[in-house]
């Protein structure tokens, strides 16, 4: 039997890449919502098994998620990061209720990678 929380996908609003003085990459993501506790385990699942982002870890503080101990110089983090929210995201969310997919959400959403 599942409950509303255990389907829960957030809305994602905004991603920001961050170079952190001890020399790491972060990545903080803004959701609309808290997600859901099967959200978050699948986040941390998938992270691990996206390739680049295997010794990075993720922390979800109410409608935050700050993912850490990405390996600095790496290319392209903000898109592998959007592929394991996406991911997470289709894993999550039951095939009939699947509203629009990640890639396609309404303007509004930011993105963005601070140097």
């Amino acid at each position: 039997m599942g409950s509303v929380e255990t389907i829960r996908t957030p809305r994602i609003l905004r991603v920001e890449v961050m170079q952190l003085d001890c020399g790491e990459t972060a990545v903080v993501v803004e959701l609309a919502s808290a997600p859901g506790r099967a959200w978050e385990k699948t986040l941390k699942r998938v992270l691990a098994e996206a390739e680049g982002l295997e010794s990075a870890q993720s922390r979800c503080d109410g409608r935050f998620v700050y993912i850490i101990g990405i390996e600095p110089g790496g290319r392209g983090t903000l898109h592998r990061v959007n592929q394991v929210l996406a991911a997470a995201h289709e894993r999550v969310a039951p095939s009939s209720r699947h509203g629009m997919p990640l890639r396609q959400q309404p303007a509004g959403i930011v993105a963005s990678a601070s140097t």
